[in-house]
């Protein structure tokens, strides 16, 4: 190449008369033409430069004739310009003086090495410029984005055949290849079914080796045998692949993020075990879509508690699917929605029909619910109800509240109807109101002396009938629910009134025993404590036949109260010792006569493992007089531990578990008492079992 363009240049030089001397200077021309000539060789030389080196980087890389041509263009320009002075330069200094081509080597070698240096930096900025832009474009979210980005951008970025980007051991490979001057993914799919490349040389880094996200490597493919990453390249592909990792991490990151997002919202609009609306989702389709009157039907599934108790949570689950698909099947209408608002209880809003129309259909919808269901190898019955109120769309949230006020009133009443629908307003009603006319059930259990084994006290345990399948004990966490001191009075009231009505059964049996009632703390007033007297005279019982049991120490303000209870012979006892709420500093909150150990100590093994804590209350009960009592005594073993611990008095099923008062009566007559041995000691019994005198102001 050299040797064809200095015979080019001599070529253009020589057709403007131009010519080299031997022995005598050559006459010189004219200075235009001087000019001209020179230009014309310069040209002549870069041209045919230029064509050569074009030419072979073509055919050794591949790339296009365009992008071999634009690279590095300023350089290449400079670097001609350059040539072309110097070499006039030195054609003029040669014309004074021929010694001057001396310096001529040591000025080409000198420019030889600026220019690779210059070359050399410019290189380097333009990778971390390029590597710079690619650790930008790699901070996408999406991970594939940032999969196709980094094997596009390896290809550039280190001039390779192709690039592969694989993850997670395989189970994802990105290929991108060099395809007319552009890098393009051409794969992205799992690495065992990736194109194999015909290549001799392949360069292999790991990603993320050392982290905990995504692991995964860079493989680049050279063009040739001999080609291989400088040093320079090499730093770049490690701080690339340090790049990478955290991208691919962050984009992992982002997507999880993601898939939660998405499952948060699907949750907040679906239910999870049968796919349908929910609450939220079907109030809001319905102000949105809904126009005119709007019905609400509530229905409630309500024996499917006792079902799932049998069948077990996955068939449980499978018919509840089954009837939830019954009741999307029935309302398909664009005018209707339907959703899941409750553990038992669906919802079916209608608009845009007649009254008639809407309760017809409410009614095909119960009674299609209420057919036979078969699950597995079982046929069952689910007994379904409903209740159905009617209102604007933009009060859905009202309406539906209302339905189930509805629904619930009408499963208390016993009415046995597909759908209860009231088209006026529904009032709120109160649970104290609710217990206060619901049926109230009495069962009693007999409380014996652990020494001696004789039926010392019986205690009643209060249930409200609060619907079909609903029954609600009177204790505490029925009574937390209800905040007015006057209908905890009533209700305390009422229990007391049939507990001592039911009494009267088993009386004649057990004339002495005294007879516990749990009342709570907020209904002890005076007002209580003067008709507590009169239902006493009713029943002609005397007040030191009666025990009031208490879950929680009485307030200061109940402190007179207690007192004039004591007056008329009523002990009080104090229910529940060990619980949160009822401590050590509860024993001085009032005149305690007994004292009855949470039922939680009896454990699976029995009393046993509570024996310490058993231990300690029974002492501090003896300081203070009181009779311990403790419930859920199942054998003779734990009956005599208890009793040589010091316990006074205990219930159990080992003495009789909770019956009818009639039960009580026939049980205490048959009962055959049977005593301790004679190393057995237990608390005097004097406040359990004696009459207590009562008490002056």
């Amino acid at each position: 190449m050299d040797i064809i363009a200095a015979a080019l240049a001599a070529s253009a030089m020589y057709a403007f008369g131009i010519r080299p001397a031997v022995g005598e200077a050559a006459p010189d021309p004219m200075l235009p033409r001087y000019l001209a000539g020179f230009l014309l060789a310069a040209i002549a030389v870069l041209l045919f430069e230029e064509l050569v080196t074009t030419a072979a980087v073509t055919l050794a890389t591949g790339r296009p004739v365009m992008v071999v041509l634009r690279y590095l263009w300023r350089t290449r320009l400079a670097v001609a310009v350059a040539e072309t002075i110097t070499a006039g330069l030195f054609t003029e200094a040669t014309r004074l003086d021929r010694r001057t081509l001396i310096a001529l080597p040591a000025v080409m070698f000198v420019l030889h090495l600026v220019l690779t240096y210059r070359l050399r930096v410019g290189e380097e900025r333009r990778t971390w410029e390029r590597l710079a832009a690619l650790s930008d474009a790699l901070s996408a979210r999406d991970l594939d984005v940032v999969l196709r980005t980094a094997a596009a951008g390896a290809v550039d970025l280190f001039g390779a055949r192709s690039a592969d980007i694989e993850i997670a051991d395989g189970q994802r490979l990105v290929r991108a290849s060099q395809q007319a001057g552009v890098a393009r993914v051409v794969y992205d799919g799992l690495a065992a079914n990736a194109p194999s490349i015909a290549t001799t040389r392949t360069v292999r880094h790991e990603v993320g080796g050392d982290a905990t996200g995504l692991h995964g490597a860079v493989r680049l493919y050279l063009r040739g045998p001999r080609d291989e990453l400088s040093a320079r390249e090499q730093v770049a592909l490690r701080a690339f692949a340090a790049t990478l990792s955290t991208s691919l991490d962050i984009a992992h990151a982002y997507g999880l993020l993601a898939v939660d997002a998405h499952r948060h919202e699907v949750a907040a609009t679906t239910d999870e075990d049968t796919s349908m609306p929910n609450r939220a989702a079907l109030l809001s389709r319905v102000t949105e879509m809904a126009v005119g009157p709007c019905y609400v039907v509530v229905i409630r599934l309500e024996n499917f508690h006792f079902l799932a108790d049998v069948l077990g949570r996955d068939r449980a689950l499978a018919l509840l699917n089954r009837l939830a698909a019954r009741l999307c099947h029935v309302s398909q209408a664009a005018t209707s929605a339907v959703a899941r608002v409750g553990d038992v209880t669906f919802a079916l809003v209608m608009w845009g029909v007649e009254a008639d129309t809407a309760y017809q259909s409410a009614c095909w919808a119960v009674a299609t619910m209420r057919r036979e269901v078969k699950v597995d190898q079982s046929r069952l019955t689910v007994r379904a109800s409903a209740g159905m109120t009617a209102g604007a769309p933009e009060d859905a949230a009202d309406l539906l509240d209302a339905a189930e006020r509805v629904l619930s009133r009408a499963i208390r009443r016993g009415q046995d109807r597909l759908v209860a629908f009231q088209t006026g307003p529904v009032r709120e009603s109160s649970l104290a109101h609710e217990l206060s006319r619901a049926r109230l059930s009495i069962s009693v259990e007999p409380v014996v002396n652990l020494i001696s084994g004789r039926i010392t006290l019986v205690q009643s345990t209060p249930r409200w009938l609060h619907s079909r399948h609903d029954v609600l004990a009177a204790d505490e966490y029925v009574y937390q629910l209800i905040d007015d001191p006057d209908s905890l009075e009533r209700l305390a009231r009422q229990v007391l009134t049939r507990s001592l009505a039911a009494a009267a059964t088993w009386r004649d049996a057990l004339p002495e025993v005294a007879l516990v009632v749990p009342v709570p703390v907020g209904a002890l007033t005076s007002t209580f404590a003067e008709a507590m007297l009169d239902v006493l005279r009713e029943h002609s019982v005397t007040g030191t036949s009666l025990v009031l049991a208490i879950s929680q120490p009485p307030g200061p303000k109940t402190r007179k109260v207690v007192e004039q209870i004591g007056q008329y012979g009523v002990r009080l006892l104090l229910d529940n010792y060990g619980y949160s709420r009822v401590g050590i500093d509860s024993l001085d909150a009032a005149a305690w006569s007994l004292l009855r150990l949470n039922p939680t100590y009896a454990l699976e093994a029995g009393w046993s493992p509570a024996r310490s804590v058993v231990h300690a209350a029974v002492d501090l009960a003896s300081d203070l007089d009181l009779s311990v009592i403790a419930a859920g005594i199942t054998s003779e073993d734990e009956r005599r531990e208890l009793s040589t611990i010091g316990c006074a008095l205990g219930s159990g099923p080992l003495f009789g578990s909770e019956m009818f008062p009639s039960q009580l009566r026939s049980h205490a007559r048959l009962w055959q008492p049977t005593a301790l041995d004679a190393g057995a000691r237990a608390l005097p019994l004097h406040r359990a079992s004696r009459p207590v005198a009562p008490r002056r102001a």
